[in-house]
């Protein structure tokens, strides 16, 4: 339990009304049966949650896990990404989409909401940041037993290795940075998207904008090695700060 040592301004409540959460704009706190918590912890690296105009964000040894510049919120960047993946809003409920990286699970959160999907597959490695989504009054839909969203602890590499050719109708792989996570930005692991995707599959990559001081542009090997396994139709969003592409 950790002492709150500024002013807290109200924030939420859970669902069910027996957690409310407050913020000092550092950090969050969940009140539970009277005790409270802060939500941070340490599993070999720093986890916090840390509110961004009232929505939790994530933050791993300091580093940002949403995108929020351009956006008031990480939920307005989760909807123009499920956006820009232009899902037929007929046919019914049919498609079937995996999220790679689920993070705080705001864009498979989003993507469940879409009226064509029938199925998330998500995927997280790190049980500090399922701890973390667990709390979060915002991620509670990952959990949802009757839901759409199907929770995997594990690397979306293992996951996509394991998974059926021609599985998926959409994509959005959201992977951590670059030199944090190299494999997830492989040719080996597109070869892999693309068996799973299926013929006509639309994908969302966020790849960021480290590197581009140094003259590396991340973007342009990603792309390179998209082709060479043969994605096509590359897109660039700049605001996304990533890539739409199709499986033909």
């Amino acid at each position: 339990m950790a002492k709150k040592d500024k002013t807290i301004k109200f924030l939420c409540k859970s669902s069910d009304g027996l957690i409310t959460y407050t913020t000092d704009d550092k950090f969050i706190y969940a009140e539970k049966d009277g005790t409270t918590v802060r939500l941070d912890l340490f599993d070999e690296h720093y986890y916090k949650l840390r509110p961004v105009n009232g929505i939790p964000i994530l933050e791993i040894d300091g580093l940002r896990m949403q995108l929020i510049r351009d956006f008031k919120t990480p939920l307005d960047y989760a909807k123009e990404v499920v956006r820009q993946l232009k899902i037929p809003t007929t046919g019914g409920s049919r498609f079937v989409l995996f999220d790679s990286c689920m993070g705080l699970g705001y864009t498979a959160i989003e993507a469940a909401r879409h009226p064509s999907v029938k199925k998330v597959l998500t995927c997280e490695l790190s049980n500090a940041v399922i701890k973390l989504a667990q709390w979060n009054p915002y991620s509670e839909l990952l959990f949802v037993e009757s839901g759409k969203i199907y929770v995997t602890q594990t690397s979306s590499f293992d996951f996509i290795s394991k998974s059926s050719q021609n599985s998926f109708d959409f994509v959005i792989h959201d992977p951590p940075r670059f030199s944090h996570a190299p494999e997830l930005y492989s040719s080996e692991f597109y070869k892999e998207l693309y068996r799973v995707s299926r013929p006509g599959a639309r994908l969302f990559h966020y790849v960021g904008s480290v590197g581009k001081e140094s003259g590396r542009k991340i973007e342009v090997e990603v792309e390179k090695r998209l082709k060479e396994n043969g994605f096509k139709n590359i897109n660039h969003h700049s605001k996304l700060q990533g890539m739409v592409f199709e499986k033909p």
